[in-house]
């Protein structure tokens, strides 16, 4: 039986729109529907593994802050008291406490605890790393 249905659907801007003009049209406009959703997912991937990457990059500068503070604290303390034990060693005219003393705060200024960093940092590029601080 053959079609019957108006081959027609639209006159739009002097030009008649058949039935497959109209599929073709509906066709693109379904195209650029899945390419939005597609970028809008895409947009969302991106937002998420910034985030993470924010707070991996904030959680390891927290860690890195509280390092350089406990090591930094620890080292005051140790200057604090070679100088005390010096001041008091040169008080009482003690060669061996001030030698002592002097090698002390020698060797603490030798080490600087940002050579450290590089190992903390291959730490922190590992994430089932447990870190203790």
């Amino acid at each position: 039986m053959p079609d019957t249905r108006p081959n027609i659907v639209v006159e739009a801007v002097g030009r008649m729109a058949t039935t497959a003009d109209a599929a073709q049209y509906l066709m693109a406009i379904v195209d650029v529907a899945k390419r939005i959703d597609a970028n809008m997912t895409e947009r969302a991937r991106i937002v998420a593994e910034r985030d993470k990457e924010i707070a991996r990059i904030s959680a390891a500068s927290q860690g890195l802050r509280d390092y350089l503070d406990r090591v930094f604290e620890e080292r005051r303390e140790l200057h604090r008291a070679f100088f005390t034990r010096l001041d008091k060693a040169i008080e009482d005219r003690d060669a061996e406490t001030i030698h002592a003393c002097v090698t002390g705060i020698v060797e603490v200024a030798k080490n600087s605890p940002l050579n450290n960093i590089v190992e903390l940092r291959s730490v922190w590029a590992n994430p089932d790393a447990v870190i203790e601080i």
